[in-house]
């Protein structure tokens, strides 16, 4: 399991926000994430933005009560999605390490 860099995973989600929304990216990444819509239209672009994760990278997080009602702009539901989606593969990678019987403070 991989990860996008940051500026990737930016600019998916701004796509899938603006597929969702119809509005530009860059108007996209202005609005405050609770004007975006109900919270099922935010469901709905981070279940967007989950598929083409899971499509491009086999990685995906969480959507949580916490992601629909982040507070501020577009940019905070972004940075806090990303911190999700880092936290869970850096505990799948732990685990598989884990699993393996790797030390897991070596390499």
């Amino acid at each position: 399991m991989k990860r996008p860099d940051f500026d990737i995973f930016r600019e998916m989600f701004l796509n899938c926000l603006s597929r969702c929304t119809g509005h530009e990216p860059d108007v996209c990444a202005e609005i405050k994430w609770s004007e975006v819509g109900e919270p099922g239209i935010r469901k709905e672009i981070l279940e967007a933005v989950k598929g083409e994760l899971q499509e491009n990278y086999g990685a995906g997080f969480e959507i949580n009560s916490r992601l629909l009602s982040v507070e501020g702009p577009v940019e905070s539901a972004i940075i806090q999605t990303f911190h999700e989606l880092s936290t869970i593969i850096l505990m799948e990678k732990i685990n598989a390490k884990i699993k393996s019987g790797s030390n897991v403070f070596n390499n």
